[in-house]
């Protein structure tokens, strides 16, 4: 196996905590927006259409905070060091996704981080394409939390 010379190997730019910052920072300037949720649903849709099923009685301003309040438990579970409400957060919104309640399939999370992934891109003035790969990373933990609810 050919060794790579250290000069050659890439570093990290950002550690873990930055990563989340830059997270945290890129959703708070993409919703400054105002059209962030609907624009995200409008992702959301065009990813997977049929994931349309899922929302047919949603009351659309209820979902409106909850989307906002879902992303702040998400990044909260991970900055704060008293994130037991964030925890208790996750484990609820897993429940109520979860297939004896709302039947939620897993397969639908991956398009939820994509569909926001998409929206910051659009709507975050200082978006980079470091930030999509922060965003699947920071997001991923608390939906895998959470698809493993899914037959609880």
């Amino acid at each position: 196996m050919k060794k790579i010379p250290q000069a050659e190997l890439k570093t990290r730019k950002k550690d873990w905590m930055e990563k989340v910052n830059e997270v945290e920072n890129s959703f708070s300037r993409a919703m400054q927006s105002k059209i962030y949720v609907n624009q995200f649903y409008m992702n959301l849709f065009f990813l997977n259409p049929k994931l349309k099923e899922y929302f047919k009685s949603t009351d659309w301003d209820k979902l409106h905070i909850a989307i906002i309040k879902s992303i702040e438990h998400m990044i909260g579970f991970f900055k704060e060091e008293d994130n037991e409400i964030h925890r208790q957060n996750l484990v609820r919104l897993g429940t109520t996704h979860s297939k004896k309640n709302l039947n939620i399939h897993p397969h639908a999370y991956y398009y939820w981080i994509d569909a926001h992934i998409m929206t910051l891109k659009e709507l975050d003035p200082k978006w980079d394409d470091d930030l999509q790969y922060y965003v699947r990373e920071c997001l991923f933990f608390p939906v895998s939390f959470m698809i493993s609810l899914y037959h609880k």
